[in-house]
């Protein structure tokens, strides 16, 4: 069982307390989320649960939700969920997972050398970004959030092309999902 759950839990509950209260579609997708996650103790599970919801409340046609692993010294990102956006006429219920994101001199990669939320509204035109793969659909916006937890970076969520693109308010919004993910993942 995971030791960090019961804190997960306990800022869930924190957050339903506030008022005004945050975004309550991404509190109903959390609570859901760790309801699962203590039931079956299945990261790669519940977070491909969780995206779908996460890219709705987002209005974002793909994204993923990742952790930190390391071959040997080197961090790269491992998704447990990932939109499958290589499969023809994809939705975003259209999840994959174990893929794996190695290059750190990308916005991806950004996440984790920043170690901060990675926001780009011109990814064509950012320093940060290296392109993307063959096949790949055009980034047009990108947020990226990294999952830290008591200083350590465990994870990260990264999505793509809001319309319009992604602002503060949508880094306030994800920061707590961004904790309640790290503590999953710890």
């Amino acid at each position: 069982m995971n030791p960090y759950l019961d804190r997960a839990l306990a800022h869930l509950d924190q957050l339903g307390q506030q008022r005004p209260s945050p975004n309550s579609k991404l509190l109903d997708a959390l609570g859901s989320a760790l309801n699962a996650y203590a039931h079956t103790p299945d990261l790669t599970a519940t977070f491909v649960v969780l995206l779908p919801e996460l890219l709705e409340i987002a209005r974002s046609p793909f994204g993923f939700l990742a952790e930190i692993a390391y071959s040997g010294a080197t961090p790269y990102l491992k998704s447990h969920a990932v939109v499958d956006i290589y499969k023809p006429n994809f939705t975003h219920r259209d999840i994959v997972s174990n893929l794996s994101f190695w290059n750190l001199d990308t916005l991806n990669g950004a996440i984790m050398t920043s170690r901060a939320p990675v926001v780009s509204n011109d990814p064509a035109n950012d320093p940060r970004s290296g392109g993307v793969p063959s096949g790949h659909m055009t980034l047009q916006a990108f947020l990226g959030m990294p999952f830290l937890v008591d200083d350590q970076l465990l994870g990260a969520l990264a999505i793509a092309n809001k319309p319009g693109g992604y602002t503060d308010a949508d880094v306030e919004l994800f920061g707590d999902l961004a904790e309640i993910g790290g503590l999953l993942i710890a």
